[in-house]
């Protein structure tokens, strides 16, 4: 099983996003051995559920994110793939685990956008952008994986 975990600040906007289209997409192409995760690296939302923007345009996007709730990344997390939503977010865990096993990407490394970053919509309160940006990065990342990881469709 290859395992997947998507990093941004609080996790309640853009990883639990990306968690959620994520595992949508791989439910899509048949992909039923990858594991998606997402975490934050502050302490401020642990225990909570994605933001209401979050959950409004998975919402509209028919995308489930039943039973999420905000977790903190730790030094003990053991993803084969670090997801980061910004710089910040890949300094963050760098700081929180300097002895990471697994490949650490922004997710904009999995996109031909200019940006280099997902920006926050807590404060730019842009969820319909994050969620396009989101949505074509996952698509690339899951190809990258399938061939990475030498997956085969539909096999666990």
């Amino acid at each position: 099983m290859i395992t997947v975990g998507f990093v941004c600040l609080g996790n309640i906007c853009r990883s639990p996003m990306a968690e959620a289209i994520m595992r949508q997409r791989l439910l899509d192409k048949n992909i039923t051995n990858v594991q998606v995760a997402s975490r934050g690296t502050g302490k401020w939302n642990l225990d909570q559920p994605p933001h209401e923007g979050t959950q409004d345009i998975l919402n509209r996007h028919d995308i489930a994110f039943d039973g999420m709730i905000s977790e903190l990344f730790t030094s003990d997390d053991d993803f084969d793939y670090i997801i980061a939503m910004d710089q910040s977010n890949v300094e963050n865990i760098k700081q929180i685990n300097p002895n990471i096993r697994g490949q650490l990407y922004k997710l904009l490394d999995f996109s031909d956008m200019e940006e280099t970053d997902v920006p926050d919509p807590y404060y730019t309160n842009n969820f319909e952008g994050v969620y396009k940006m989101v949505q074509s990065s996952c698509d690339n990342l899951i190809d990258f994986i399938v061939k990475d990881s030498n997956l085969e469709r539909g096999k666990a």
